[in-house]
C-alpha cells in the first residue's frame, strides 16, 4: 500500500528507508490525529496491516514510550511523543526548502513574505524576506507573534488549530481591537475562522496596522498545517494585486506541502 511520510527533498525510494521504521512512523502520525484513541484492529485495518504484524509494531512503540494503551485497549501517543513534540516547539531551525520558497515568493511577488507557526505555548515568526518594492512593508522581525487575531497568518493558524489550542491562545489573547477594523466580536470571530477553513486562506486587510494588509496560506504536511506562509502589502496595492497574490500564495504553498508516498508493503 502507499502512506506517506514527511520529506524535504523529495520522494524516496525503498533502497533509502527501513521499512519497520516508515511503517511505525505512519501507525504514530496517524494516531496523532485521532482524537480518542484507537484499538489495534482499527490501525491494522486503516494501515493495511497483519494483526500480528500490528500487535508487535505496537507493542515496541509502547515499550519505547512513543505510544500508551488505556483501560479500554485503545492506543494513544505516549510521554516520548511529547518529549519530541516539545523539543520540536522549541527549535527555530526553519528547513532550507522552506527558507528557499519564502525567497522565491518575494522574488516573484516583489512583497515581503514571513512564515509563522506554533510555537511551545505562542505563534512566532521563524523567517520574513523584504519585498523589492520602493514602497514596501519593512522586514518582519522573528520572534513572538502579537495580536493573532488580527493578523493573517495568525488567523489561519488558529482557524486549523485544535479547538483547545485555540480556546488557549484566546484566553491569553483576547479580541481586543488593535485598529478600527480588529473584528473583536467572538462570534464574528468564529464566522471568520470557518470561512478560512472553508476557503483555505486568510486575509487581514489594515486590521493590525493602518496602511497594511496581509494574505495567508497553510504549509500542510501529512494532512496537518503546520505552518502559514503570509504576503504583507501596502492596502492600495493589495487592493490592485490581491486575487494575483491570493494564487501565487496558494500555488506556492500547495508545492511546499511536505508528503511524499512510499511503498511500506503489509507482512
Amino acid at each position: 500500500m502507499k502512506t506517506s511520510g514527511l520529506s524535504g527533498s523529495g520522494r524516496a525510494t525503498d533502497a533509502t528507508r527501513i521499512r519497520s521504521v516508515a511503517r511505525a512512523t505512519q501507525v504514530l502520525l496517524w494516531v496523532a490525529k485521532q482524537p480518542y484513541g484507537v484499538s489495534a484492529r482499527e490501525i491494522a485495518d486503516a494501515h493495511d496491516l497483519a494483526l500480528p504484524t500490528t500487535y508487535h509494531l505496537l507493542n515496541t512503540l509502547v515499550d519505547q514510550g512513543m505510544l500508551t494503551k488505556d483501560s479500554q485497549r485503545r492506543y494513544t501517543l505516549g510521554r516520548s511523543a511529547a518529549i519530541l513534540a516539545q523539543a520540536h516547539l522549541r527549535t527555530r531551525a526553519v528547513p532550507d526548502v522552506l527558507l528557499g520558497a519564502l525567497r522565491e515568493l518575494a522574488r516573484h511577488t516583489g512583497e515581503t513574505t514571513y512564515l509563522a507557526d506554533w510555537g511551545e505555548h505562542d505563534i512566532r515568526v521563524l523567517a520574513s524576506v523584504e519585498g523589492r518594492h520602493m514602497v514596501r512593508v519593512a522586514e518582519v522581525a522573528t520572534g513572538t507573534y502579537e495580536h493573532g487575531h488580527a493578523r493573517a497568518n495568525g488567523k489561519l493558524l488558529l482557524a486549523f488549530a485544535a479547538p483547545e489550542v485555540r480556546a488557549a491562545y484566546l484566553r491569553a489573547h483576547p479580541l481586543i481591537p488593535v485598529t478600527s477594523r480588529t473584528v473583536c466580536a467572538p462570534d464574528r470571530f468564529e464566522q471568520e475562522l470557518a470561512q478560512i477553513r472553508e476557503q483555505g486562506w486568510a486575509t487581514d486587510e489594515e486590521e493590525y496596522a493602518p496602511g497594511l494588509s496581509c494574505v495567508a496560506a497553510p504549509v500542510r504536511a501529512s494532512g496537518q498545517v503546520i505552518a502559514a506562509l503570509g504576503l504583507s502589502v501596502p492596502t492600495e496595492r493589495f487592493q490592485q494585486r490581491q486575487a494575483e497574490l491570493t494564487a501565487i500564495l496558494l500555488e506556492t504553498a500547495t508545492a511546499l506541502t511536505l508528503e511524499t508516498a512510499v511503498e511500506v508493503p503489509a507482512s
